[in-house]
This record gives structure tokens, sequence and C-alpha cells, in this order.
């Protein structure tokens, strides 16, 4: 399902839209699209070439690393209004770094890698938020693995 028919109002719950003028936001609207996924869909693939970002505006995912592999691991577990897939459409590295499959039905907002990066490009502060948000899951990761060090 792809539609415009949403209300951009809820793009502001997101972090990287949350200082974003309506205005700025009605402009925005034409570069996303809304689409679904039933429970237990994989949105995407580790290893996979990225292509979008996308904004949880319904429903629940998990972050696995080497999903349905041994030793899969879940990294993460996100619902509105997260967001993800934002680091493999700005780093070099060009991959998905893991699969992200829904726990139920969910909803999201998506905007390709071109859409994006002009939308970085054209408002600062979004780029700012994302680094922001970038610096607290890197945060995150390294107490992760200073855990799993531990154990």
């Amino acid at each position: 399902m792809v539609s415009k028919d949403f209300n951009i109002k809820a793009v502001r719950v997101i972090p990287l839209f949350a200082g974003l003028s309506d205005e700025k936001l009605e402009e925005l609207r034409p570069a996303f699209k809304v689409t679904r996924y039933g429970q237990g869909e994989l949105v995407v693939r580790e290893g996979d070439a990225p292509d979008r970002l996308f904004i949880i505006v319904a429903g629940e995912v998990q972050v696995v690393k080497s999903y349905l592999e041994p030793g899969a691991q879940t990294i993460a577990v996100m619902g509105v209004p997260g967001f993800f897939g934002e680091m493999a459409l700005v780093g070099r590295e060009g991959v998905r770094s893991a699969t992200v499959v829904t726990t139920e039905e969910s909803h999201f907002l998506t905007l390709e890698r071109d859409a994006f990066r002009s939308i970085l490009l054209a408002n600062p502060e979004i780029a700012i938020a994302l680094l922001e948000d970038s610096y607290a899951r890197l945060r995150q990761a390294n107490e992760l693995i200073h855990h799993l060090q531990k154990e």
C-alpha cells in the first residue's frame, strides 16, 4: 500500500523532524510514501543495499544481527516514534547493518535515498538531529559491547 493520505504533523514526533514548522513539513509531504507490513514480515535484510529511511508510525519492529542464524542477536526493539535506515543512507559502507522484522502489523513513512539527502542538505536542523541521534545510538552500542565483553 502506498499513499499520500497521512497527517504530516505525525512526523513531528520523530526527533529528526521535531524542529520543523508546519509549512516546512507540508513542503516535505511529496517525498514521503506510506507503506504497510504484516506481522513477521522482513522490512530490510542485513547486507542488502539501502534505498530508504523508515519512520515507524504504527506497530513495532525488532532489529536483529545475523537473523535466522545461530547466535542471532536482537539489538533493538522499536515502536513509534522510531526510525531506522538513516545510517545506511549516509554511511560509506553502503549495506544494511541489520535485519528489521515486524513483530506486529506496522505502518511506515519512507524516504528514498535521493529525497533524504536533498532534505538533509536543505534542512540543517534535520542533519543536526540525525547527528545527535547517531551519537546516542553509538553510545548505546558501546555500552552493549562493554556489557557483552564482561560476560
